[in-house]
Parts: C-alpha cells; sequence; structure tokens
C-alpha cells in the first residue's frame, strides 16, 4: 500500500501546472477521489486530466488523481 501511494505521488508530480476549470469535475473524478478528500481540491490541466490539489500557488499544482485501475482520471477528448 505504501509503495502504491509513493507511486501515486510521484507520478502525480508531473502534473505540476495543473489549472482549475470553472467548469465542475467529471463523475469519475468525484469517484476516484480517496476518502475524505473535498472534490474542492479537484485541480484539471489542459489534457482534461485531474489532480488533487497540494499547494496554493499560481498556477496549482497536486498529485494525479488515479482510478480502482491506477489509470488516471481524464476527461473524455
Amino acid at each position: 500500500m505504501a509503495l502504491k501511494r509513493m507511486v501515486f505521488v510521484m507520478a502525480g508530480l508531473a502534473l505540476a501546472g495543473c489549472v482549475q476549470t470553472t467548469s465542475g469535475p467529471s463523475a469519475a473524478a468525484i469517484a476516484a477521489l480517496p476518502p475524505g478528500v473535498d472534490p474542492s481540491f479537484l485541480i484539471k490541466d489542459g489534457n482534461g486530466c485531474y489532480g488533487i490539489g497540494i499547494e496554493a500557488t499560481e498556477p496549482q499544482t497536486g498529485v494525479a488523481l488515479v482510478d480502482a485501475t491506477g489509470q488516471q482520471v481524464c476527461d473524455p477528448q
């Protein structure tokens, strides 16, 4: 479990520069949120992929949001 969390964090560092959009998060993004994480922490990059914001920076940065299979959650293109 610790290794999975570390992979999650390391993969998420690649999302530096994510920006939050004005549209609400997808149902898939909401479903993939870890327990206890408020949807207001969701950020989305220019490719439509979600992350969890971890810093109050401009642009926002965060870790990748992955689903139960380990795939990053993105809106269909």
